[in-house]
């Protein structure tokens, strides 16, 4: 049975508090507080310790760093974020880490921690940790970005994320650290597939119900619709001839 704790890594909005939330459901704890957010669709839970989203934000302000839409794929800024030990009292970090660990099996998601994590992982390292990395299709992502009038060009988000992406599993590998990549529209769409492949990693017995209870959407079907994939088009259109 799984006994490991887990760090969720993703850039956002990839689906990942929908990973988060199945996998919290075998007993991993969340923090004394999570944070919620709201949407066009409603208030939803995000699955993200509070605790950890405060402490990511002051590592970053003590950094005089100010997270934007290239930062988040920016390599130098990672790898100044994971040398900075000597500029940054590490004392509230280990802290946290150690209360964490008081809770049993926990699990960690902030998409903060896409550019924090070579901070983290040398705390970590004494921790008994899987790492799971919440991917998207390219197109998928773009939708939904576009939909939230966050602005970019399709084929410049394909690339940053490939990039990416190849970045933080070439720390996760170079520190020894075990991780899989988890797809979201994958899990939508062939949910047993990507279950198993979960299971596998973890060694646990998650379900297809257990993730069907969960997800609001229509399982085995596709995370966006026609309907919003035009309408994406069009916003990008318009605002693309306003610049």
């Amino acid at each position: 049975m799984a006994t490991s704790n887990i760090v969720v890594l993703t850039t956002g909005l990839s689906g990942s508090s929908v990973v988060t939330g199945f996998i919290a459901q075998k007993d991993y704890w969340l923090g004394d507080k999570t944070i919620f957010k709201s949407n066009a669709s409603g208030r939803y839970e995000t699955y993200e310790n509070e605790k950890l989203v405060e402490l990511n934000n002051e590592l970053l302000a003590t950094l005089n760093v100010e997270l934007t839409e290239s930062s988040w794929y920016d390599i130098d800024l990672f790898e100044r974020i994971r040398k900075s030990h000597n500029e940054v009292n590490t004392k509230k970090f280990v802290e946290f880490i150690n209360y964490c660990q008081q809770h049993g099996k926990w699990i960690w998601k902030d998409p903060r921690l896409w550019v924090t994590m070579g901070f983290w992982g040398e705390l970590l390292r004494g921790c008994d940790i899987k790492y799971i990395i919440v991917s998207r299709q390219p197109i998928s992502l773009w939708v939904s970005l576009i939909s939230k009038r966050q602005i970019v060009s399709y084929s410049k988000l394909r690339v940053s994320e490939r990039n990416s992406h190849d970045r933080i599993v070439r720390y996760l590998n170079d520190c020894g650290f075990p991780n899989i990549t988890m797809n979201y529209d994958k899990l939508v769409e062939h949910p047993q597939t990507e279950i198993k492949k979960l299971n596998h990693f973890l060694n646990s017995n998650y379900t297809l119900k257990m993730f069907s209870d969960l997800y609001k959407g229509k399982v085995g079907g596709k995370t966006f619709s026609n309907k919003n994939f035009f309408k994406a088009v069009l916003i990008y259109i318009k605002n693309y001839n306003l610049k």
